[in-house]
């Protein structure tokens, strides 16, 4: 059996998201392409301080690139679709059979995945799922403005989640469902039409077996992670093999074929009680981690909490929902991947009318603070600017740190580039 170290665990991981060596000097649309094949999926997310979460860890590994490609590649291109893999993402076409089967659950009379709130909404409106659904197939594709709130409707709060028009919910239904594809995102707003336009190639006679979408799934998630455990496996794509807490034999069945396909090898981690799959894949490359950059709270990387407290001795959080006087972070910080550690997290905002890209706080993890010398200023420095370039700014303002001294000799590393 393979026995690994924390660092040698993380190494993978890290080489299997992409993310070890220097970003390509010039990326392509084909390189995003192919970056989203190896992630699996690309978590969508509309917080917009500064570039919006997919574009982001795009950014982290390919530099800066061209946004428009992405659009391409989801509308014209049809190389992407949209859908819950693990949250709401972009995953490559060639994978939705092995979504398909979760969509049609949806379709089924018991509401496979609705709550009981759902089912009764649903069974409320059906004459209104029955509008959606005639109106695109009359007039085309549409957009959630496309429909006009019911007659002396109060104005929606500003956090309500789908507003006051119960059009919202049944488009997001009905997309849920597989009745609906987005068809395209036009300044991020989505356009939805009938399945059979969007991915008119699909039929529904050649959905996989379940083994087969098991298999297919478990191995994208094992090569995205570099290696998995029981706990692990299932939260990649967010498949119903069991919970982080409460994982099923399903899983670990699918970690035992891909042992005996030859795609993974059994291993240990010191410093970890479970057991382990290495993707065979990974082992044949030499990982040396060489990268500082920033990582979406998003990223695939870091999806999974636990996994990432694991590997990475660091507890990620997302305080965008929290109140401003309860943050530690900040609304929405970016993790510091500096060669294969999380050493810190900043802060950022985007002001894109002044140009500037300010950096409101740094924190460093304290174990890190005594040992960052000038190497890691240096490129966390060029990284910084390179996201301001991504972020369409002139300028970065650096405004505090923790502890104190980490913004000061930030500051002076970019005054030197």
């Amino acid at each position: 059996m393979l026995e690994l170290s924390l660092r040698e665990a993380r190494r993978l991981s890290i080489g299997a998201q992409g993310l070890a060596g220097p970003p390509p000097k010039r990326p392509t649309k084909a390189l995003m392409l192919e970056t989203i094949r190896q992630l699996g999926a690309l978590q969508i997310d509309s917080i917009s301080v500064v570039a919006r979460s997919h574009h982001i860890v795009l950014w982290s590994r390919l530099g800066d690139h061209n946004p428009r490609w992405l659009d391409e590649l989801h509308g014209p291109d049809r190389a992407l679709f949209e859908y819950w893999a693990h949250a709401a993402a972009y995953v490559p076409i060639e994978l939705f059979p092995y979504f398909r089967r979760a969509m049609l659950g949806y379709l089924e009379t018991s509401g496979n995945g609705w709550s009981e709130r759902t089912r009764t909404w649903m069974r409320e409106h059906q004459e209104l799922l029955d509008h959606v659904v005639e109106t695109i197939r009359v007039n085309g594709p549409v957009r959630s403005s496309s429909f006009d709130a019911p007659e002396g409707a109060a104005r929606a709060a500003a956090w309500a989640w789908y507003g006051n028009k119960p059009t919202n919910l049944a488009l997001d239904l009905l997309w849920t469902m597989g009745v609906l594809m987005i068809d395209r995102r036009d300044k991020f707003q989505r356009w939805y039409d009938l399945i059979g336009r969007v991915h008119p190639t699909w039929d529904d006679a050649s959905l996989p077996s379940v083994e087969d979408e098991q298999r297919t799934l478990g191995a994208l998630a094992l090569n995205a992670m570099g290696l998995a455990s029981i706990r692990w496996l299932p939260d990649y794509f967010r498949t119903n093999w069991g919970t982080r807490a409460i994982p099923t034999s399903t899983s670990r069945r699918i970690l035992d074929e891909l042992v005996e396909s030859g795609a993974g090898v059994p291993a240990r981690v010191r410093g970890l009680d479970e057991g382990f799959v290495v993707s065979s894949a990974l082992l044949e490359r030499r990982i040396k981690p060489s990268r500082t950059t920033l990582l979406s709270p998003f990223d695939s990387l870091i999806w999974h909490r636990r996994r990432t407290s694991e590997l990475f001795d660091f507890e990620l959080r997302l305080e965008s929902y929290t109140p401003a006087e309860k943050r530690v972070y900040g609304y929405f910080s970016l993790p510091i991947l500096y060669r294969d550690r999380l050493v810190g997290r900043l802060d950022p905002k985007a002001d894109r009318k002044a140009r500037v890209l300010t950096v409101k706080a740094l924190h460093l993890e304290p174990w890190f603070a005594s040992q960052a010398d000038e190497r890691f200023y240096a490129e966390l420095a060029a990284a910084l600017r390179s996201f301001r370039d991504f972020n369409a700014c002139d300028d970065i303002s650096v405004e505090r740190g923790v502890p104190e001294e980490a913004a000061a000799r930030l500051r002076d590393a970019l005054a030197v580039g």
